[in-house]
């Protein structure tokens, strides 16, 4: 069983995301997938989306996965493996998760998964306006990927493109970065490249 962490600031686009990447691994590869998804709200709304899908959701909601409901998490992806025993568990991190904090706990105390690997989606419209912000925070997720999605290329000029994905490969060297629109669709060789990438991701010490 084999992990991948979604992250990203608030409305960057993991959901849409998810979906394509979800519905790429059970339609074209076959493959048993449980997303487990997480809401800093009382109330989670993205989980019926994703159900209406026909994909199984655990929502974890009422705080951060990466504080108060790590211990959480880890609970879960063991509950899911014994009922589900899925070959891919998708986890949608809330847009406040400290992603290297989330990495760490999983690699530290969760059990029966192969490799954990991390995609950041770096919201192309608002990242400018981020990066000012709060670039520590913006900075520190994409510092923690695998892959970063430069995603609503769409809503981004080609000048401003090109800007961010120099500062994504200047803060994270070793990360892959993929420029999209989640919104209007993936390229499926994305996802087979992704699927490569995670094989190769450093295995995990359950």
């Amino acid at each position: 069983m084999k992990i991948i962490l979604t992250g990203g600031f608030l409305g960057s686009g993991k959901t849409t995301f998810i979906r394509h990447l979800a519905e790429f691994l059970v339609k074209q590869e076959g493959k048993r997938v449980v997303i487990i998804e997480n809401e800093a709200g009382e109330v989670g709304i993205d989980d019926k989306l994703l159900s209406l899908d026909g994909f199984q959701v655990k929502e974890i909601s009422g705080g951060c996965i990466c504080c108060q409901l790590t211990a959480e998490l880890t609970v879960a992806v063991g509950q899911i493996m014994k009922q589900f025993n899925p070959q891919w568990i998708i986890v949608e991190a809330t847009g406040l998760a400290k992603i290297a904090s989330v990495i760490d706990t999983l690699k530290k105390y969760g059990k029966g998964f192969e490799s954990v690997y991390t995609i950041v989606l770096a919201d192309a419209e608002r990242w400018q306006e981020l990066a000012e912000i709060m670039p520590d925070f913006v900075f520190s997720q994409v510092a923690a990927a695998d892959l970063v999605l430069v995603n609503k290329i769409d809503q981004a000029p080609a000048v401003d493109l090109t800007s961010i994905i120099s500062k994504i490969k200047e803060v994270n060297p070793q990360a892959r970065v993929e420029s999209v629109s989640a919104l209007n669709g993936i390229d499926e060789k994305l996802f087979k490249g992704l699927i490569r990438d995670e094989s190769g991701s450093t295995p995990t010490n359950p």
